[in-house]
């Protein structure tokens, strides 16, 4: 009985204390976009009984008593304590303060507030708004001080990126840092792939890169696993379809045949009578004829696919992706197709000690499109008369063009898919990372990489015959291949450790380069047009052929040191030095040393005390000094004179192979070196709701390499020396704002930037002119004094309109200034006073170099939706239209024209300021001036995305933790004034004096993209 008391005792006991405790359900998530955060710590208050969330972001947790609470944090979001319910979903609010606790830097990271120069960090998801696998598409407008331009729309065209403005003649391109290894381009790293990218602006950020972080660094690090976390699968999918926005309005078949008889007639000369009879024919019947760009212009359909795996067990992390894009161009015939593969992996012997490896393999292929003046697609498309036909049905052929120079461009625009380059590159990256060793804090790094790329370029022009004037007697297929080979390695120690209100933070480090590059050029003739012959062992004649080859090498060896001082996280210091010894300059050794400090001022207690320490949560103060170098402005030999062979002489009856030296060498060329002061303030108000910063900068680019004159006697080219200077001064805002209320979070942002670019000093030699546009020759001029490339040209003051206005343009002594002109010719302007139009009235025209560009992103969340928009544009460049000279040419005798000339000056038009048509042009219309410089400002809705993601309780049923539909258009409207394609215009042929010249380029397409990504 005893123990049938004890045993009911027990069993009433335990129901009792069973009734007390009970199992808490819930699911964490981000309140912000609502994604689930696996490994969230749970913790019962008071104890140390908790648990994390698994993958899908949820836990279940046994609480001994419901007036318990529980303690849920995870890293970068704000800790909550909540009382406890069977089934719960809690939302965490992210802490903005730490989430931008920690930046990458060169060779380490550091805290957020000790940084004492300029860098900037790019949100990941930003990277993967627009609809492209060039990464670098995706920073325009993002980073104040960062101006981004595509070079064109043709699929693979890439991007020019000037951080803080062109600084030199040369090389302006930014350095790029892939996982610690320097690449030229990040055309490479997939969008989905990045975890996280940081410009590096400043002198004090950059001079730990010496003689190569002169244009700026470009950080990225890509994805790693975490250890511990289960696998994660991600796809993300999209379709998207292309199409150019504007077409270019120029004349048809009856206005042109109208203007064509109209131009002959001024001149005094007649029309051949076959011409006139279907000049006639064409204008009595008011034909409409050919529209090239409909002819070669397309919507473009393409695909993209990436696939993510991470995760990681109790030692090593991984994290792999793949991505395949297929891009088809708004201009036929033009595509690429691109894989990339990354892999990630990390395996840590210890707490303190790890091995990570990561590689990347990237092959594409690519169908390029002609784009020169007179056989190009594009341009002969605006050019070509509409009489023509594109396709002769009786020939069964491309049809002739009768009244134009030039290719068909039907044809031109056919021959895009014998145009074939490609490239296969893979890149390895090996760490080793010893923590703690002998005193707590300081740590080695050891990095090895190596990048091995793969090029092949190929050419192919077939037989055709259209008549005496349009053939290609002779087919010809032309290849290039190219190999690179680069290595690097880089051992550094870093010591990071505080005592009492001192922080240390300290790197020294030692790097060594090397690069290798080779190509060879091989044309051959009369090849057969059946693609599985088009190789150069099927050429008929093996004795003619053209070839060319040439091959460089270039090394770096470098030490650098960098110290970081705090006090009391208010006070901070940080100096750097690097030495680097290259092999392009004979005096190997350049020293580029910086210096900076900032100031926490909210860290003060008069601040937090004050009434402004209430609504503002930080304010620093930062100020730097630094000298950064630019080697890749020099030539891998440019320092020794350049010897060419294949000369012969004869000696005595005999011949004699010999070498010329065709330039003089300069021992003492050195480095550019960029010289930059930088002043800024970072603030944040309202619990760092709202922040911002502000920057100021000159950076003075000193012996800029230029090629120097010489006596003409000589008989060399210029050589090559350290002559000029250009400096660049400029103000940079960034603000951003982002709260949460209840279930509805937005994020709102805004930067802008003013540069001014100035040159100082070219050594005392001639202005150099650039740009060079056909029919009219140089448009740009460099001199001191104006911004580098400045448009050159003649200023105009509209055309003659009445015979009073011409009879009026003389000179002092009563001469006619403009002797040739007539009614309708353009009217220039005598600025010398000399009594006549010739290049010494060129004057200023305007620059590509805009005074403000500025980017502003809205993202909006509420429950499953969530909605993205982001702006950018400039104000203040001018571009000049390079087919103006054609499309409003005043003689009609080789092309085609703008619309516009429908509104030429006539006797019963005589106000229009357009001019007259006139086949011998007595007046030089079409010579370069201001009416070929147009405003290039333009604002335009680079990306706007909206999405949905299913709730969990649906997904769920599909065995998925997360699925999201969206729909997103790029470039889906631009405001600008600007009359060609587009106004986003790069270098003209990669020359930086050709900037803002605009030879039809490929125009930048609207994109429609319908997308998904989902989780498992």
């Amino acid at each position: 009985m005893k123990r049938v008391s004890m045993l009911i005792f027990f069993l009433f006991c335990s129901v009792a204390m069973f009734a007390q405790s009970f199992t808490v359900k819930g699911k964490v998530l981000d309140k912000g976009n609502r994604e689930t955060l696996p490994g969230a710590s749970v913790l019962v208050e008071g104890t140390t009984t908790g648990v994390t969330t698994d993958i899908d972001g949820n836990f279940q947790l046994n609480v001994s008593d419901r007036n318990k609470k529980i303690v849920v944090s995870f890293v970068g979001f704000k800790t909550q304590t909540l009382g406890v319910t069977e089934n719960m979903t809690i939302l965490l609010e992210s802490d903005a303060q730490a989430l931008d606790e920690v930046v990458v830097v060169g060779y380490g990271t550091m805290r957020k507030s000790d940084l004492t120069g300029s860098v900037s960090r790019i949100n990941a998801d930003n990277l993967k708004q627009l609809s492209t696998v060039d990464v670098a598409q995706s920073i325009q407008g993002r980073v104040a001080g960062v101006n981004v331009v595509s070079n064109s729309g043709e699929p693979g065209a890439g991007t020019k990126i000037r951080i803080r403005g062109v600084g030199t003649v040369n090389n302006s391109d930014p350095l790029f840092i892939v996982d610690g290894f320097p690449v030229s381009d990040i055309s490479h790293v997939a969008p989905n792939d990045i975890e996280s990218m940081e410009v590096l602006k400043d002198a004090s950020a950059t001079a730990i890169y010496g003689s190569r972080g002169a244009n700026g660094v470009i950080m990225v690090k890509t994805k790693n696993g975490a250890r511990g976390k289960k696998t994660v699968v991600s796809v993300n999918a999209y379709t998207s379809f292309s199409d150019v926005v504007k077409h270019i309005d120029v004349l048809n078949a009856s206005e042109y045949a109208e203007l064509k008889a109209e131009s002959y007639a001024n001149a005094g000369r007649d029309l051949d009578l076959n011409s006139a009879a279907i000049f006639k024919y064409v204008q009595d019947n008011n034909l409409k004829g050919t529209d090239w760009q409909d002819e070669i212009l397309r919507t473009g359909i393409s695909q993209n696919y990436n696939i993510n795996v991470t995760g990681g067990g109790e030692k090593n992390s991984y994290d792999i992706g793949a991505t395949y894009s297929r891009e088809n161009g708004t201009v036929k015939y033009t595509s690429m197709e691109k894989f990339m593969l990354h892999a990630n992996n990390e395996y840590a012997f210890s707490d303190k000690v790890k091995l990570g490896v990561n590689l990347s393999y990237t092959n594409y292929t690519k169908s390029g499109n002609n784009n020169d003046f007179y056989g190009g697609s594009l341009t002969s498309a605006l050019k070509t008369d509409p009489i023509s036909a594109a396709w002769d049905s009786y020939r069964n052929d491309f049809g002739e063009v009768y009244f134009t120079y030039g290719t068909n461009p039907a044809r031109s625009v056919y021959e895009n898919k014998y145009r074939k380059n490609g490239q296969h590159s893979v890149l390895g990256n090996a760490f080793l990372q010893i923590d703690d060793i002998l005193i707590k804090g300081l740590s080695f790094r050891a990095q090895f990489g190596e990048r091995m790329a793969f090029g092949k370029d190929r050419n192919y022009s077939p037989v055709y015959y259209v008549s005496a004037t349009q053939k290609r007697d002779k087919s010809s297929l032309s290849e290039q291949r190219a190999e690179t080979f680069d290595w690097s390695t880089t051992e550094y120690l870093s010591y990071n450790n505080s005592f009492g209100k001192h922080n240390v933070n300290m790197t020294l480090g030692f790097e060594a380069q090397k690069f290798k590059s080779n190509n060879i050029f091989l044309k051959v003739y009369d090849v057969p047009e059946d693609f599985n012959m088009q190789y150069i062992s099927a050429a008929a004649d093996k004795e003619l052929f053209e070839s060319s080859g040439d091959a460089s090498h270039s090394a770096l060896v470098s030490y650098f040191y960098r110290a970081n001082y705090t006090y009391d996280n208010r006070y901070l210091f940080t100096a750097t030095i690097r030495a680097d010894g290259s092999s392009r300059f004979k005096e190997r050794w350049g020293y580029f040393p910086s210096f900076s400090a900032g100031w926490n001022l909210h860290q003060e207690r008069f601040f937090q005390e004050g009434k402004i320490g209430k609504v503002m949560s930080q304010l620093k103060l930062r100020a730097g000094w630094g000298q950064v170098g630019n080697q890749s402005s020099a030539g891998y030999n440019d320092y020794v004179a350049l010897m060419t062979n294949g000369y012969t002489y004869v000696f005595g009856g005999v011949p004699v192979d010999g070498a010329i030296q065709e330039m003089a060498a300069n021992e003492e060329l050195s480095w550019e070196t960029a010289e930059q002061y930088n002043v800024g303030v970072d603030f944040g108000f309202f619990e760092n709701k709202l922040t911002g910063n502000i920057d100021y900068f000159i950076r003075n680019t000193n012996d800029m390499i230029l090629p120097t004159p010489i006596p003409m006697y000589a008989g060399m080219w210029r050589p090559r020396t350290n002559a000029g200077s250009i400096r660049n001064s400029g103000l940079e805002f960034t603000v951003n704002y982002g709260n949460t209320v209840k279930e509805f979070s937005y994020n709102v942002g805004f930067n802008m930037s003013f540069i001014k670019n100035e040159v100082i000093n070219i050594g005392g030699g001639d202005p150099i002119y650039g740009g060079s546009v056909s029919k009219v020759g140089n448009t740009t001029k460099t001199e001191v004094g104006r911004e580098l490339g400045y448009f050159y040209g003649l200023q105009t003051d509209g055309i003659f309109h009445t015979q009073a206005e011409l009879d009026a343009h003389i000179d002092k002594d009563g001469n006619k200034i403009q002797p040739s002109a007539g009614l309708g010719d353009v009217k220039f302007i005598d600025r010398n006073l000399d009594g006549k139009i010739d290049g010494d009235d060129r004057t200023y025209l305007g620059s590509a170099m805009p005074d403000v560009t500025f980017g502003f992103n809205a993202n909006f969340a509420y429950k499953g939706f969530d909605l993205n928009l982001f702006l950018q544009g400039t104000v203040g460049n001018e571009i000049i239209n390079g087919m103006y000279t054609t499309l409003h040419s005043s003689d009609m005798l080789e092309y085609s024209g703008s619309k516009d000339m429908m509104n030429r000056w006539t006797e019963q038009n005589p106000y229009s300021n357009t001019p007259r048509v006139h086949a011998g042009d007595p007046n030089k219309n079409t010579q370069f001036s201001d009416r070929y410089v147009e405003n290039g400002s333009y604002l335009r809705l680079k990306n706007v995305q909206l999405g949905y993601t299913l709730p969990e309780r649906l997904t769920r049923k599909i065995a998925l933790s997360q699925l999201r539909f969206y729909v997103s258009a790029d470039n889906l409207f631009t405001i600008t004034k600007y009359s060609g394609f587009d106004p986003e215009v790069g270098d003209l042929n990669g020359d930086p004096l050709g900037a803002g010249i605009d030879l039809a380029t490929y125009p930048v397409p609207r994109v429609l993209t319908v997308g998904l990504n989902l989780k498992f």
